[in-house]
């Protein structure tokens, strides 16, 4: 792994370390995801609404909560994809959008080119709407 993307691996637990959801036990749980398949699918010409997360911190799995009540209304308006800082795989998806706060949403085209971005935190169903707007 090279030094910019450990670098960003270190910054990126550290933020989430702080915001770790945990059980009546005092032990760190993790939130209910999509499924495997639709995290990085992007299949289609619609655009794609990238979800920068932790799953481990509440702000993030706030954001998720929203986007899972909102899957009817982006079906057939856009591709959500998620990335997550605890996927190493997805850790150079962040460093490639220069991601350094969470949870954000990112609008790209279908190629990856980024048209939009929300202000990083919780953004509201008229706020993610809005961000999805031509």
């Amino acid at each position: 792994m090279s030094a910019p993307v450990s670098a960003l691996a270190l910054l990126l637990a550290l933020s989430g370390a702080a915001c770790a959801r945990s059980d009546a036990s005092g032990a760190a749980t993790a939130p209910a995801l999509p499924a495997a398949g639709a995290s990085h699918a992007a299949t289609g010409q619609l655009p794609r609404l990238i979800f920068f997360m932790n799953p481990n911190g509440p702000p993030c799995q706030m954001q998720d909560q929203i986007l899972q009540g909102m899957a009817s209304s982006l079906q057939g308006r856009a591709e959500v994809v998620y990335y997550r800082t605890t996927d190493g795989n997805d850790l150079q998806r962040f460093q490639q959008y220069g991601v350094r706060s969470l949870p954000l949403l990112v609008v790209t085209d279908a190629s990856g080119r980024e048209l939009r971005r929300a202000t990083p935190g919780i953004q509201s169903p008229p706020q993610v709407m809005s961000l999805l707007a031509p």
